[in-house]
């Protein structure tokens, strides 16, 4: 194939990816923690301080978070307000910054592939893959700060593979820079600081000097320096808030802990498999539609499996990085992540996509007699129906958004005041200098007491937890739910409760 048709099939491939994420962008449902990681950004634009003022910090591990946000690493709230200046602040304008790192992480592993396949054709296959993946599209449509660090992150492998046979410092000093910004928009941009040491080791184990791991660390220090300067405000404050988003919010809404699984290693490599992957590909759920989806996870499970005992593929210097690469990524998160969100998809399914590439390649140019290849143009045809038909049902049945407008017109034609308490989400619509306050709590350290109560489906499980971790508090939940207030509106998303005094006052006017 041609470098101009490499280019245009490229090109074809990102403007697929465009108009898938940008029509589920679209479509798809807010999510609560998207107002959370919008909230501090608009707070900098507006004020001049990064300040969380949504969430209320009272009484909870988010002290102070109304004037320093330190739960979460800076870089994708600095972006975003960076982006709101330039383009203004919208919905969609928070998740284009996800739209256009997900372009980023595709030319990305086009790049890492290439170098380490030696094949531009196995890259764009690859990369094909990725793009029309329908999880990758999710959160590639999502104003959440994955997106961004798989894109630094990907970005990383490919400045190294890039650059390492011209000048190995350069190759370094860029990859890791790339690594330490990944590390500083969320901290699974760990596993790419790792990844790089592992293919610095693996590739140039007999070139590293001791100034090539001296510019390997710099990076790293300059972004804690920079970061610190923040944290000494007020360090007392980013301790509570960064180790509370470590194990707090774990606890609160979960029966498992972030580090659950230590304790236990075949157990997590196991649930890490199954809760992972199979609960994200509908392993756990009903119905064809939604179960269908397992069908791609087979075919990605077969693909590693076979890379992993294929001799051809194993004894293959450069697939066997991308093998070492995803064994690292899946011991580490088995580890390390025992809520086993569905949103680190993003950092291995692209390793998934890049194996299944490279066992078509090795498959086609072993079996070069046509019908032996009729089986596997079957599997891909169905591979790639099913990629399609799930991204087609998830922008054509959205009933946690229509639950989300239905409530919505509700409390716009119940004249709602600002200061409510309310899902987090809902301040895209009200705005998110109303004083609506997202606190599952219900004003019990703040005292509000607002006229309307605003409770998503998240809420409904932190009352049904707070019933074993917060007695005292969920006693205070039933009794001001069952005496104050009354339910005014329900859906299978949303509870709105209005207070009796504001019940009287519709009923005489």
């Amino acid at each position: 194939m041609s470098q101009r048709r490499r280019l245009e099939v490229l090109a074809l491939i990102l403007a697929v990816y465009a108009g898938l994420a940008v029509a589920t962008s679209l479509r798809v449902y807010i999510w609560e923690n998207e107002a959370w990681f919008a909230s501090p950004a608009v707070t900098l634009d507006q004020k001049g301080y990064l300040g969380t003022t949504i969430l209320e910090s009272k009484g909870t591990w988010m002290d102070g978070i109304e004037r320093r946000t330190y739960w979460v690493p800076p870089v994708h709230l600095l972006v975003q307000a960076a982006w709101y200046q330039l383009f203004g602040f919208s919905l969609f304008s928070l998740r284009s910054i996800s739209i256009l790192a997900g372009a980023a992480a595709l030319l990305g592993w086009y790049v890492v592939v290439s170098n380490l396949s030696e094949n531009r054709t196995v890259a764009l296959l690859a990369v094909g893959f990725i793009a029309t993946d329908s999880h990758f599209i999710t959160y590639a449509s999502l104003g959440r700060p994955d997106m961004l660090c798989a894109a630094l992150g990907s970005l990383a492998f490919a400045a190294y593979l890039n650059y390492r046979n011209r000048s190995l410092l350069t190759a370094i000093l860029c990859a890791h820079g790339l690594a330490a910004a990944s590390c500083l928009t969320h901290p699974c941009g760990l596993l790419y600081a790792a990844g790089l040491v592992l293919l610095m080791v693996y590739f140039d184990r007999r070139r590293l000097r001791w100034l090539d791991f001296a510019g390997a660390a710099m990076p790293y220090l300059a972004a804690l320096a920079a970061w610190s300067v923040y944290i000494l405000q007020a360090p007392s404050q980013f301790v509570h808030q960064f180790t509370g988003n470590i194990s707090g919010i774990a606890s609160e809404f979960t029966s498992s802990s972030r580090f659950s699984d230590l304790a236990s290693p075949l157990r997590a490599l196991k649930r890490e498999f199954f809760l992972r992957y199979g609960s994200n590909f509908g392993w756990y759920q009903t119905g064809f539609a939604i179960r269908a989806p397992l069908f791609v996870l087979l075919v990605y499970s077969l693909a590693v499996a076979a890379a992993l005992f294929a001799p051809r593929i194993r004894n293959h210097s450069g697939y066997r990085a991308l093998l070492l690469l995803g064994s690292l990524d899946f011991v580490v998160m088995a580890l390390f992540d025992g809520l086993k969100g569905s949103a680190y998809l993003v950092h291995t399914l692209p390793l998934c996509a890049s194996l299944l590439a490279i066992c078509i390649h090795v498959w086609t140019t072993a079996w070069t007699k046509p019908f032996a290849r009729i089986p596997l143009a079957a599997i891909l045809t169905v591979f790639g129906g099913v990629q399609f038909g799930t991204i087609l049902h998830d922008l054509l049945d959205q009933p946690q958004r229509q639950d989300y407008q239905a409530a919505l017109d509700f409390l716009r034609r119940a004249k709602a005041p600002g200061q409510i308490i309310a899902a987090g989400e809902f301040a895209f619509d009200l705005g998110f200098d109303s004083g609506l306050v997202d606190d599952p709590r219900l004003g019990y350290f703040s005292g509000r007491r607002p006229s309307f109560i605003v409770a998503s489906s998240i809420y409904r499980g932190w009352f049904e937890r707070s019933s074993v971790l917060y007695p005292d508090i969920h006693r205070y939940l039933v009794q001001l739910l069952d005496h104050d207030y009354r339910v005014a509106f329900h859906n299978s998303s949303y509870t709105v409760y209005v207070t009796l005094h504001q019940i009287s006052n519709h009923g005489r006017g």
